[in-house]
């Protein structure tokens, strides 16, 4: 294997799929990025087995190609700072190296076998086919995947569930303790679905989207879902088993309703997180009146804060106290102009409603 290639191609494939490479992987070729050589195209492969990711680029091939693994992390690592444009890479058998010059500049990583490598393997079923608009897939992974749970002993609750029916798609994320769900994304393609995929994997996938308005594949195949994005195929494992029935979370009526503008929110919750953040299990607590709304934290290291905000409160006095970071994570992808939420009693779980959002929190005791 001997080709040439241009670094500004090598380093933008390899930043993307260096994603998929295992951080602390059981078997040292998760560690690695898959390289292949067909004619005069390079194909690059990471595989975690929960995210695999695969693309391709020209190249000015040397000789009839072949296929190697070489250190991921370390291989970007020595291209990105290659001095030229044009990078030379030589597979060495016999030094077990991948050879890697630029200029007067020459360097060696490690290989590995290619035969020990998890293949990406791409493949597509049409009839679980479909597309689904860029920047609203990334808008309704951004405002639910915060929501996840970080607790392995609860898998379903890691990932986001994905419910496809009557062309539009509605996505759903839950820790036990607080429930995100962006309701009916346009979908066009007449299929029903419902699958649980990983956060992980949705946080990569969410950071490739861009904003401009194409439509980005997506294959489901019962244990896996594809995405193909800006030509790079993306496959991530699902989570197994049945997503609860997040609805029943959602409180059909309420009581009491505190209207807030966000920024002020945002701005004074933001403040009072310099004193709670450091706390173990930080709590921010509401004490409404009919037209205002004392919000405070407080920290036996540090001290208390206090703010003083308009509101408009309908429904009566009320104080409620809640996770000081479920309380920010919302306000920091919410975007209507005004923030309003409603609730029962001070331990009733309060909900969030924007157009087709909808999130809810469980208070705790102060």
């Amino acid at each position: 294997m001997k080709f040439s290639c241009r670094k500004k191609d090598l380093v933008e494939v390899l930043t993307k799929i260096s994603k998929a490479v295992a951080v602390k992987p059981m078997s040292p070729v998760l560690g690695g990025i898959y390289l292949k050589v067909v004619g005069d195209t390079l194909e690059l492969q990471a595989n975690n087995y929960q995210l695999g990711m695969s693309g391709n680029i020209f190249v000015n091939a040397q000789d009839e190609g072949g296929e190697i693994v070489v250190i991921g992390k370390k291989f970007l690592e020595v291209v990105k700072v290659m001095p030229e444009d044009v990078i030379l890479i030589a597979l060495n058998d016999t030094e077990n190296c991948l050879e890697i010059s630029s200029g007067r500049s020459n360097y060696t990583v490690a290989t590995m076998n290619a035969d020990d490598f998890p293949k990406v393997k791409q493949k597509y079923e049409q009839e679980t086919y479909f597309e689904i608009n860029a920047p609203a897939l990334k808008d309704a992974i951004n405002r639910t995947v915060f929501a996840c749970s970080n607790d392995d002993g609860h898998p379903l609750y890691t990932g986001c569930l994905f419910e496809i029916g009557d062309e539009k798609i509605t996505v759903a994320a839950t820790n036990m303790h607080r429930l995100a769900v962006v309701k009916d994304v346009f979908l066009n393609a007449p299929m029903s679905a419902r699958f649980i995929i990983p956060a992980v994997a949705l946080r990569v996938i969410a950071e490739m989207l861009t904003e401009e308005d194409e439509p980005v594949g997506v294959c489901y195949s019962g244990k896996s879902v594809s995405f193909i994005i800006e030509d790079i195929f993306i496959k991530a494992r699902l989570i197994e088993g049945t997503f609860p029935d997040y609805n029943r979370v959602i409180p059909a009526k309420t009581e009491i309703t505190a209207e807030f503008v966000t920024s002020e929110l945002r701005s004074a919750v933001e403040r009072l997180l310099v004193i709670s953040r450091s706390e173990k299990d930080s709590k921010i607590k509401f004490n409404f009146a009919s037209d205002s709304a004392e919000i405070s934290a407080y920290s036996g290291e540090f001290g208390e804060g206090k703010e003083f905000l308009h509101a408009d409160v309908d429904g009566g006095e009320l104080e409620i106290c809640f996770n000081a970071k479920y309380f920010a994570d919302v306000l920091k992808i919410f975007k209507a102009d005004n923030f309003k939420f409603a609730f029962n009693g001070a331990f009733d779980p309060a909900v969030v409603r924007a157009d087709n959002y909808i999130y809810v929190v469980t208070p705790v005791r102060p």
